[in-house]
C-alpha cells in the first residue's frame, strides 16, 4: 500500500531549523511500516510565524495540507497521514477526500487508551500542552487522561537540543514524566511529533516502567489498518453532520473559488 505522510511544517530547504524532524522522520518512519508499505513524505511550502497560536493563521495554513490530500488521492495513495499532533483540519480533510485520513493526535490518544487505563502528555511547552489538553477533552477522553507536564522549550529550540544535548533532553523528559506518573499515568504520550521520533530513536520506550507511546508507529499502523478495512469492503462513513456535503458539492465549490 501507499501512504502519504504529510506534516504541517516546512522542509529543511525552506527553514533549516526543521532539518532534524525531516531527517528523523524519513529515517525512522519507514522502519515501522510493513515491508510492502510505501511512505511518501510531504512538507508544506509556507509556515507563518505564530501559526500554532492563531486559529486564523491555521486556517490560511491549512489550504496547503488540503491540496496535498487531494494530490495524494489523485495519485492513487491509499491513505493520508498527518504527521503532527495538533490535528488541524480534522473535519475539512475528511470531507475533501475519500481515502482514509489519519491524524496523529487522535490516533495517539485512542491507542494510549487501548493500551492502558490512564495516559498523560509530555509536551515541549505550556501553551501547546494546554491546546493538547483541550483537544483530548474534545475527543471525549478527558476522563482517561491525567494532567500532563512540559519541559519548557520552543519547537525549534528543542529540535536543536536533540542534537546538541540529547542526554540532557532525555533527563528533562524523565523528570517531567515522573510528575505525570505520580498522578496515575500508566502510559505516556509526547505532544510534539519530533519528540516522539527522538525518544524512539534514542531507545526510550519506557520511563520508570511506564510505556512511552511511539506516535509515529501508532499513526502508520492505524493507517495500514484503515486501508485493510477498506479492502475488506468497509466504506467511508457518509452519514452525520460531517458528511452532509457530497463529493460533487466539494468539486462545485472548488471550481467556484478558482481551485481545480
Amino acid at each position: 500500500m501507499k501512504i502519504w505522510y504529510q506534516t504541517y511544517n516546512v522542509s529543511a530547504r525552506v527553514d533549516p531549523k526543521w532539518r532534524y524532524f525531516e531527517e528523523a522522520c524519513e529515517r525512522y518512519v519507514p522502519k515501522v511500516a510493513r515491508p510492502d508499505t510505501e511512505i511518501h513524505f510531504s512538507w508544506v511550502e509556507k509556515r507563518a510565524p505564530k501559526m500554532t497560536l492563531s486559529k486564523y493563521i491555521q486556517y490560511l495554513h491549512l489550504g496547503q495540507v488540503i491540496e496535498s490530500a487531494i494530490q495524494a488521492e489523485r495519485k492513487g495513495f491509499d491513505a493520508f497521514v498527518i504527521g503532527g499532533m495538533r490535528d488541524v483540519g480534522y473535519s475539512e480533510l475528511r470531507e475533501t477526500v475519500d481515502i482514509p485520513v489519519v491524524f496523529m493526535g487522535e490516533t495517539s490518544y485512542h491507542v494510549a487508551c487501548l493500551l492502558a487505563p490512564k495516559f498523560s502528555l509530555i509536551h515541549n511547552d505550556e501553551a501547546p500542552l494546554q491546546d493538547a489538553t483541550a483537544l483530548i477533552k474534545k475527543y471525549g477522553l478527558g476522563d482517561r487522561s491525567v494532567p500532563g507536564a512540559h519541559i519548557g522549550y520552543s519547537h525549534t529550540d528543542l529540535m536543536a537540543a536533540f542534537e546538541s544535548h540529547p542526554e540532557r533532553i532525555i533527563e528533562e523528559v524523565k523528570a517531567a514524566a515522573s510528575t505525570a506518573i505520580k498522578q496515575g499515568a500508566s502510559i505516556l504520550v509526547t505532544g510534539f511529533a519530533a519528540l516522539s521520533v527522538f525518544l524512539a530513536e534514542q531507545g526510550v520506550r519506557d520511563i520508570d516502567g511506564v510505556p512511552v507511546l511511539d506516535s509515529q508507529a501508532a499513526v502508520i499502523k492505524v493507517a495500514e489498518m484503515e486501508v485493510d478495512f477498506r479492502r475488506l469492503g468497509m466504506p467511508k462513513p457518509r452519514k452525520g453532520p460531517l458528511f452532509d456535503v457530497s463529493r460533487d458539492d466539494i468539486q462545485t465549490a472548488r471550481r467556484l473559488y478558482g481551485l481545480q
